[in-house]
């Protein structure tokens, strides 16, 4: 049986000590899908908001210690294109923020600006991020019991988080 749970967005704010000491484990213990029943798993499809205690006008990729917490949560938490909400920026409304799957893969990411090499390196690593998506997505979403359609829609939400950018690698 196909289905669609549609539940009201889970936020989730990092505060400033988490961040400084790279500390996921909070999210960890809330967040895990092998901890989650089905139904809250289907329920998180595209229902996490991320947000950063006490941080003002910067791109989440150019910030030092979210770029730590953010590859560690990436590390143990590679579910992010099945959860996260994409239609909401990572951090303050600005640059890569805007596009919250592309903020979190440029901290990932060893390198995202700069010179030709560090394009040569960041393009598969992105593309690695991607493929990790695609599949994230279809065996969360197989679990979580999504139609076929909201999966489609997403994979198609997961290309475009990240078509433009690509385009000028």
């Amino acid at each position: 049986m196909n289905k669609t749970i549609q539940i009201p967005s889970s936020a989730y704010t990092f505060t400033r000590s988490q961040i400084q000491q790279g500390d996921v484990r909070e999210f960890l213990a809330k967040f895990n899908p092998a901890r989650l029943t089905n139904d809250r798993l289907a329920a998180l499809f595209g229902g996490i908001h991320l947000s950063f205690d006490g941080l003002a006008d910067c791109e989440i990729p150019t910030h030092g210690e979210l770029r730590i917490l953010l590859r560690r949560l990436h590390a143990s938490w590679p579910w992010s294109a099945y959860c996260m909400d994409l239609t909401r920026t990572l951090g303050p409304d600005i640059g890569a923020n805007k596009k919250p799957l592309l903020a979190l893969a440029l901290c990932v990411a060893d390198r995202w600006i700069g010179t030709e090499q560090a394009h040569r390196v960041i393009r598969p690593q992105l593309q690695r991020f991607i493929f990790t998506a695609h599949d994230v997505i279809d065996r969360l979403g197989k679990r979580g019991g999504q139609e076929a359609r909201a999966l489609q829609a997403r994979h198609q939400a997961v290309i475009q988080q990240f078509q433009t950018f690509l385009a000028h690698l």
